[in-house]
């Protein structure tokens, strides 16, 4: 099988924040770098939970964001140290000022 190449990659990144849905919960995640639950992030866009999970579940397949159960609970982090980082915050800085 053919190695993804990093073209590929970034291809598939910017495939995932072609969805204003799943960049909204990325800018939110931003803002809580300590992470936050499945339902904190749906009544923040004002989605349903199924729906957000299903959101949050793409973005984790994709690299952007990680989980860890709490409890019964799922919590949610941008994956640390990522370049994922730097790029919502050049995106705030540039589009939300």
């Amino acid at each position: 099988m053919k190695k993804e190449s990093k073209v590929d990659k970034t291809a598939k990144i910017f495939k995932l924040l072609g969805d204003g849905t799943r960049c909204r919960i990325l800018l939110i995640l931003k803002k809580h770098t300590d992470g936050m639950y499945v339902y904190e992030i749906a009544d923040a866009i004002g989605m349903s939970h199924s729906a957000t999970s299903h959101q949050l579940a793409t973005l984790e397949r994709g690299g952007l964001v990680s989980s860890y159960k709490d409890g019964q609970t799922v919590c949610y982090i941008l994956v640390p140290g990522s370049h994922m980082q730097n790029l919502m915050k050049a995106l705030l800085e540039v589009h939300c000022h």
